[in-house]
């Protein structure tokens, strides 16, 4: 899993966004302005609620909540409010670590107790929109729109990485989470992935330090968040790793990574044959053609823009 996500970072490729300008179609009309707030008329497949045993071990963590919630790491001092555990501390997050430590209440027990400790010292609430303005500048990552089922999409463009910084990438990747979550409608706790591999290449690759603190972030303090990642147009060379990690990764993960040939061909040619060479969908099935950027395969002629992006991203934050 480290070695199959770490491109979603990369490294020196101001060519390729260069490239990518180059080639806009000036006789189309982009829009600019994201979808950052649930329409009135969104369809959302709730996530379904506890079943009664998910509830006895849900009511039995929260008699531990004290000792949960008991001496925490104290924050650092600035004019960011702070960050509420006991808020924090609901029964839909308690259920969400009960699902993800498959109901074993020890483990969920200290992976709540984990992230709230996380949260008090990276504070990924404190993290405002000013201070990403640099990361988000080539729109290498965003949140913008829904899926079929009412869940935020987070884009990702690798190939426009513009900075070389570990530790912001990373934090740029704990805001858009945050983003997502405050883009879910009600009802809805989990976010679709559109990744666009389509101008990867292994200079994109970065050092498995950072992609290991990637996940391990995700996995730890955002368990249960991932409906689907969709990989658009993966070369090869990219098909074939995944096929040697595949076996090693969790079915339940596995089952959440679908590739996707924007053309249509691969679905075409392994439908009815019962042979694949790889998880092939058809995106179109989980994300409507005119709610898929155009950059992604779809009929949405969105292109980042970030002048006009950012006034939709500070309103979502202090809203």
């Amino acid at each position: 899993m480290v070695g199959f996500f770490s491109g979603l970072f990369g490294t020196n490729t101001a060519a390729v966004v260069d490239s990518e300008k180059a080639t806009v179609n000036d006789s189309i009309i982009y829009d600019t302005v994201p979808c950052l707030a649930p329409p009135s008329d969104i369809h959302v497949d709730a996530t379904p609620g506890a079943t009664p045993e998910e509830q006895a071990i849900v009511d039995a963590i929260s008699t531990q909540r004290d000792e949960l919630l008991a001496d925490l790491p104290e924050e650092s001092a600035d004019a960011v409010a702070r960050f509420d555990a006991d808020k924090w501390l609901n029964a839909q997050n308690i259920l969400i670590y009960v699902r993800a430590n498959k109901g074993d209440k020890n483990k969920a027990v200290r992976g709540l107790r984990n992230t709230l400790e996380w949260r008090r010292t990276y504070r990924p609430h404190a993290i405002t929109p000013e201070s990403m303005q640099a990361e988000a500048a080539t729109g290498k990552q965003y949140v913008n729109g829904y899926d079929k089922g009412g869940r935020p999409v987070i884009y990702m463009y690798p190939h426009r990485q513009n900075t070389k910084e570990a530790k912001e990438n990373l934090k740029w990747v704990v805001y858009t989470m945050e983003q997502a979550i405050r883009s879910m409608p009600a009802g809805a706790t989990k976010i679709t992935i559109v990744i666009d591999v389509s101008k990867y290449t292994m200079s994109h690759a970065v050092p498995l330090s950072t992609a290991r603190e990637f996940l391990h972030i995700l996995e730890s303090h955002y368990p249960e968040r991932l409906h689907k990642a969709f990989v658009v147009s993966p070369p090869i060379y990219f098909v074939m790793f995944y096929h040697i990690v595949a076996p090693f990764i969790d079915p339940v993960t596995k089952a959440k990574i679908a590739f996707v040939d924007p053309t249509g061909e691969k679905v075409k040619k392994n439908s009815g044959t019962g042979k694949s060479d790889g998880p092939w969908v058809d995106i179109f099935e989980h994300i409507a053609p005119e709610c898929l950027e155009c950059d992604a395969g779809g009929k949405w002629n969105f292109r980042y823009k970030q002048e006009d992006y950012w006034p939709e991203l500070e309103k979502s934050y202090n809203s």
